[in-house]
């Protein structure tokens, strides 16, 4: 399994700050947010597809099309705004 983090706006549209993910081969983030599609709500899909979003893996920033293992935490991180 792979836990899920959602920070901010994100875990509001999900409706919870964490979740789980069944874990195979060759995974990617992009491809976890296309398999959480059909359990999560559509307008938290939207968002994550948004460029602006970014993923840490095991709390280290990664990339969308990194690979993933098994017992992976995978955040999903909104675009920060500061003053």
């Amino acid at each position: 399994m792979i836990k899920l983090l959602f920070f901010a706006q994100l875990s509001e549209l999900a409706g919870c700050d964490s979740t789980e993910a069944e874990f195979q081969n060759g995974l990617t983030p992009r491809m976890l947010v296309d398999q959480l599609e059909s359990d999560m709500p559509a307008e938290l899909i939207e968002a994550l597809r948004f460029d602006a979003v970014m993923v840490s893996v095991n709390k280290v920033m990664a990339g969308w099309d990194d690979t993933l293992s098994a017992d992976d935490e995978v955040a999903f991180l909104p675009p920060f705004s500061g003053g």
